[in-house]
């Protein structure tokens, strides 16, 4: 028997995934971090009598100005890893069938694919990623980022081709985007 919606649902695992690896990565910045600190160190008692001390002061505040602003980059990360994961509730995201999509998450709004004038991937390929959007007259109804699905593109372009007859293909255009 044929179902009759298809339902995309929301799933933390991609985002959990993002946490760890956000969580990995502050913890080599502070691993590395000392290590380069200790490599100074031996850098500057080794060769401090064929340096001038302006040049030891350059040195290390460069290496300060770095180090600080890639710890800063990655506990940033970190955090909206974090963030985003605590946003997915558990349900469905939007649902396809014959009429149109229905979003259920984050808003509810319903489009009938006469109605719909895009049903794209749209955003960044930074944070959670590209997002499902639906337009109506240009204008966005509704998105949900593609990360907390559990569907692929693939998938939802192919239910929505199934459900609209052809007449509505998922445009993931923003997937070719580099940043």
């Amino acid at each position: 028997m044929q179902p009759s919606r298809f339902v995309a649902g929301l799933t933390p695992l991609p985002t959990a995934a993002r946490v760890t690896k956000q969580r990995s990565a502050l913890r080599m910045r502070v691993i590395s971090s000392i290590v380069s600190l200790g490599v100074l160190i031996v850098f500057i008692v080794l060769f401090r009598e064929n340096w001038s001390v302006g040049w030891t002061i350059a040195i290390a505040v460069l290496w300060s100005i770095s180090t600080a602003f890639w710890f800063t980059v990655s506990a940033l990360g970190l955090r909206n890893a974090k963030r985003d994961l605590a946003m997915i509730p558990e349900g469905a995201a939007f649902y396809l069938d014959h009429d149109g999509v229905e979003f259920v998450y984050p808003k509810a709004v319903r489009v009938a694919w006469t109605e719909m004038t895009a049903f794209k991937l749209k955003g960044r390929n930074l944070g959670t990623g590209p997002a499902v959007a639906v337009e109506v007259d240009g204008q966005e109804m509704a998105r949900v980022p593609l990360a907390f699905l559990d569907a692929t593109p693939a998938v939802i372009d192919s239910a929505a081709r199934a459900y609209s007859l052809g007449s509505v293909s998922l445009d993931t255009e923003a997937l070719d985007a580099v940043l």
